[in-house]
């Protein structure tokens, strides 16, 4: 029992040492992610993509990442601001595995800033693995572009946290 007590005392020295060395930050969309994902005991799944707009509102691409596959999509809403600068988005994302085991379709929405070529979304897992679990995705603007026909895509990834389901 002692050396359980002096063991957890020399843990508990070292992590105070090391996060007293760091200054005090606030937390960031990704950090609010990883405290909620370890809270459930698993790390996000990350899928990348590459994604283009086919025949709006359809949008067609490949994944990578955690599942190498296919991606297809909609955008249900877009909404420009009045700046010109911001657009609110209201997606459905389809990833596609074509082993047919880690396929699955979320609901995201949140914003693309024009002036910035980068968007930040949320949702969730509707359909397929890991349904019910909260998604955060990232994308940049990429500009020229050699897939699709209208020379513009949309690189990102999509995070999945398989322990935040319902």
């Amino acid at each position: 029992m002692r050396y359980v007590m002096i063991l957890g005392l020399c843990i508990l020295g070292a992590a105070c040492d090391s996060a007293g060395s760091r200054p005090p930050t606030a937390p960031t969309a990704s950090a609010t992610i990883t405290a909620h994902q370890t809270q459930g005991g698993a790390r996000p799944v990350e899928v990348t993509f590459t994604k283009w707009i086919t025949a709006y509102p359809a949008m067609a691409g490949r994944t990578g990442g955690a599942v190498e596959g296919t991606f297809e999509g909609e955008v249900l809403r877009r909404t420009p601001f009045d700046n010109g600068v911001i657009v609110e988005l209201e997606a459905r994302y389809g990833v596609i595995d074509p082993a047919g085991l880690h396929s699955f379709t979320a609901i995201i929405q949140g914003k693309q800033n024009n002036q910035t070529g980068t968007a930040e979304l949320n949702g969730v897992v509707t359909d397929g693995w890991l349904v019910g679990a909260q998604v955060h995705v990232t994308f940049a603007v990429i500009s020229p572009c050699a897939d699709g026909t209208r020379n513009t895509c949309f690189q990102g990834t999509i995070s999945v946290m398989p322990g935040s389901a319902d």
